[in-house]
């Protein structure tokens, strides 16, 4: 039988996926070109969250009609 630790331990740092951040704004896209601008904010501020939910908004955003000039 093991006995159980009774000393706290550092925390784990889990490495963050980077493809969690990838994807390019379309060209021309003024909403995609705002998007990137957020991320690279939250990347100086280093708010991950911020970052991979501007990055995944990029990815998903659809390019209708009127929107790109």
């Amino acid at each position: 039988m093991t006995s159980p630790i009774r000393y706290s331990r550092p925390p784990v740092e889990l490495p963050l996926d980077s493809w969690l951040l990838e994807g390019g704004p379309a060209p021309g896209c003024t909403v995609c070109d705002a998007l990137d601008l957020q991320r690279a904010q939250a990347l100086e501020r280093n708010d991950w969250a911020a970052a991979c939910t501007a990055a995944r908004e990029i990815r998903n955003h659809g390019h209708g009609p009127g929107e790109l000039p």
